[in-house]
């Protein structure tokens, strides 16, 4: 949950804070203007790319996408070009070299590798997200009241069937093209979701018509600049207040919810004048604790977190803590869903817990990681706990963790 956003402009960066009950639960920090160095700013656009070489042994394709370094095309990501596809259908029969395909970068470069990239295009708005190769209106699982999730499966299909004032006919890989109801949607009045929608889908359908006339390898899309994207992509039901520190800023978000997210404008408030933004809460100090692989839980107990290039392993430690082992367990367990989700880790983690021999406790222990990573933006998955009292998990992983936003600066 986040309850309060604050966005700092300044020294040329813009940092966006999201808060619960004085709690650092996510951040994001990119420049005001993108560097010509800076790969990060690549994430999000949509490209007309030109397949270069199909790799069997791979499993991928090479894309050029009129960048340094051709973009890595997973065979997971090309399926969507085919209808009917099986979760085995190689890559070679989704593409083929000197193809034309639209591709949409999902990762930066790394090193000595090129952006990835994914067919699986998607277009976002405040509310819904069109996804033109899907052929179904998902919900965010993040929406879990019964009948929150039914009105509005009853106002998309409303919605798509002309009923509220909107013509939405977008044609997708196999029919009518998909949508993701975002969890901004859960307390939207119905004509405000027919808007969002009518937004999306024209803004692809002119993404569309750019294609038509350009040449491989052209830019068609870039995402939102920074400030513009923190409000499109956090602000939720529950977010009562966003507070910006800047006056460009201020305008610059004011004219961004007049036009696209009027039920956010009156959330808006400018920082005062002088304040320091971060400077509430002791942000900047939770944000260098986050950079630290020692985590000190209030109780006395404490976390070691270290990553690899493999994977991430988190020690619970009970230190001080003299409560029995499922106490010191449970408040750890609530500390790493908040602790990975802001420093952006993700790829395979292994948390090893203070042993427990009790079947049940194990159970509530896990049922506690679970909760903790409660609307998540990133798909997790979790094991059950093994006799050594590890439990195992999977995150998607973001285009940038925490570490490495702050090196990029």
């Amino acid at each position: 949950m986040v309850e309060e956003i604050l966005v700092s402009v300044r020294d040329g960066l813009v940092r966006v804070a999201h808060v619960n009950a004085g709690q650092l639960q996510h951040i994001d920090i990119a420049p005001v203007k993108a560097r010509e160095d800076d790969v990060s700013k690549l994430v999000g656009g949509i490209y007309l790319g030109r397949v270069e070489r199909v790799v069997s042994r791979l499993q991928a394709a090479f894309v050029d996408i009129g960048e340094d370094r051709s973009g890595f095309l997973g065979a997971r990501e090309a399926r969507v070009l085919v209808q009917g596809a099986e979760r085995d259908c190689p890559i070679e029969d989704c593409v083929g070299d000197g193809d034309t395909v639209l591709v949409q970068v999902t990762r930066p470069p790394q090193n000595d590798k090129g952006a990835q990239v994914t067919a699986d295009i998607t277009l976002a708005g405040h509310a819904v997200v069109i996804a033109p190769c899907r052929s179904r209106v998902a919900l965010s699982r993040a929406i879990e009241d019964t009948e929150t999730r039914a009105r509005l499966e009853l106002s998309i299909n409303e919605i798509l069937a002309g009923k509220h004032g909107v013509t939405i006919d977008v044609e997708g890989m196999d029919g009518p093209a998909g949508w993701v109801v975002r969890t901004a949607a859960a307390d939207m009045e119905v004509d405000e979701l027919a808007r969002d929608m009518a937004m999306v889908a024209e803004k692809w359908t002119e993404l569309l018509e750019r294609a038509q006339d350009a040449e491989p390898p052209t830019l068609l899309h870039t995402d939102l600049g920074p400030i513009e994207r923190a409000l499109r992509d956090g602000v939720k039901a529950e977010t009562k207040k966003i507070t910006i520190e800047g006056d460009a800023a201020f305008l610059a978000a004011q004219t961004y919810c007049k036009a696209n997210m009027p039920a956010a404008f009156d959330l808006l408030h400018a920082s005062d004048a002088g304040e320091l933004l971060f400077d509430r809460y002791d942000v900047e100090d939770q944000i260098q604790k986050a950079l630290n692989p020692r985590l000190e839980l209030p109780s006395g107990g404490w976390l070691m977190i270290e990553t690899t290039e493999a994977m991430t392993t988190i020690d619970v430690n009970s230190g001080s803590h003299d409560a029995p082992a499922l106490a010191v367990n449970l408040e750890a367990a609530t500390a790493i869903g908040r602790q990975v989700q802001l420093r952006g880790i993700g790829g395979l983690i292994a948390v090893d817990f203070i042993d427990m021999t009790d079947g049940d406790e194990q159970i509530s222990i896990g049922d506690a990681l679970a909760r903790a990573f409660e609307g998540d933006r990133q798909a997790v998955r979790f094991s059950s706990m093994s006799d050594f009292g590890v439990i195992e998990m999977t995150r998607r992983r973001p285009a940038q963790s925490l570490e490495q936003a702050m090196r990029g600066l």
